[in-house]
């Protein structure tokens, strides 16, 4: 029989649409079948849209919020909402909005959960953060290299917790161990993210040189949003000049990822720094081909058995090399990477995650 947990508010106040923002709903959707789940976000925000969408079986709470730093609103409507809900447990994705939530918990019992998926560089220890933190009973990070960061930037209350929980997935398909759906014609080359500065598409592109130069009959595509600004208008002026530029193609923001997965041979991923990339691991499931920098979380795939390919950070000649030779290579390639499914399958379980959490949020039930 299952244990009854207590109702559980899982928030985030973002106006974004990017992967903190799919983590929450994804979190909340997870826990969902067994806790009483709130989701709390701001009121005409994108998650508040993307909930509606999906017409998920929980409550979704937007509130009004007049600033990140800190909201006399956002304290009122929080404070509210948990004691309509009879919330004892919170599992907050963001950082901004801790200093209104840390007086919007005040007098209330709650296990305040603080969800990290971004390296941070800027340490807050100062008198007023330590203050903020306090509050913290559990810092959940999706990596060791997420965790080791989390634990020299942020300070630590005297009872909190530094815990380590790796993300499941369902690999869409049940192709994690299926056929493969790539062309023989051409190589499908894939890279997945927002197009932002630190993602790595201008990167990609120019790694795509060499192919273009030699005459290889190859295909990029850049799936992800669009975001305005300088990086966007640079990446468009490369495409614009880009000898090879209609073998390259950018369809946006799209649901259906693990579509595209298939049908790619090689991941082509130069991003600065991931926290744990949602899409890589996808990829890595699928049997693509992965290729990224040598940074962040990168090298603990390969501490936990994946095969695939690191470069050098930020060497886009050596990205270029590398992505030629794997390429001249590519039967070779595949074959390695195929036990990377099954061990996909094993390490991202969700049993697995499941029991995690709950051992973190029984702690409010009992």
């Amino acid at each position: 029989m299952t244990e009854k947990m207590a109702t559980t508010a899982v928030m985030c106040f973002s106006d974004g649409s990017g992967g903190m923002e799919l983590d929450t709903i994804k979190l909340a959707r997870f826990l969902a079948p067994e806790h009483d789940i709130v989701l709390f976000c701001k009121a005409g925000s994108w998650i508040e849209q993307r909930c509606a969408e999906l017409q998920l079986p929980f409550p979704v709470v937007g509130l009004p919020m007049a600033s990140r730093a800190f909201s006399l609103s956002l304290l009122r409507g929080v404070r509210r909402e948990l004691r309509q809900h009879h919330i004892r447990n919170v599992v907050f994705f963001g950082a901004s909005e801790l200093k209104t939530l840390y007086f919007a918990f005040r007098g209330l019992d709650i296990n305040l959960i603080v969800r990290h998926g971004t390296t941070k560089t800027r340490p807050k220890k100062d008198f007023f953060h330590r203050l903020i933190y306090s509050r913290v009973n559990y810092h959940v990070a999706l990596s060791e290299h997420l965790l080791c960061n989390v634990r020299h930037i942020i300070p630590a209350g005297a009872g909190t917790q530094f815990i380590k929980i790796m993300p499941s997935f369902v690999f869409a398909g049940n192709n994690v161990a299926g056929e493969d759906n790539r062309r023989d014609n051409g190589v499908n080359i894939l890279h997945v993210g927002r197009i932002t500065a630190g993602k790595g598409q201008i990167d990609a592109v120019q790694a795509c040189q060499g192919l273009c130069e030699t005459g290889r009959d190859f295909y990029l595509t850049l799936l992800g949003r669009k975001e305005p600004g300088d990086y966007s208008a640079r990446l468009d002026a490369l495409l614009g000049e880009f000898p090879c530029a209609a073998r390259i193609a950018l369809p946006g923001h799209v649901d259906n990822v693990e579509d595209y997965l298939h049908d790619a041979d090689i991941f082509l991923f130069p991003s600065q720094g991931e926290g744990m990339p949602n899409a890589f691991i996808e990829a890595l499931a699928t049997g693509c081909i992965c290729i990224a920098y040598r940074n962040t979380v990168f090298p603990e795939f390969r501490e936990l058995g994946f095969h695939f390919h690191l470069v050098a950070d930020g060497d886009i000649a050596a990205l270029r090399d590398c992505l030629e030779t794997v390429v001249a290579s590519l039967d070779e390639e595949r074959q390695r990477c195929e036990p990377n499914r099954r061990l996909a399958a094993q390490l991202f379980d969700r049993q697995r995650e499941h029991e995690q959490w709950c051992a973190i949020l029984r702690g409010a039930a009992e």
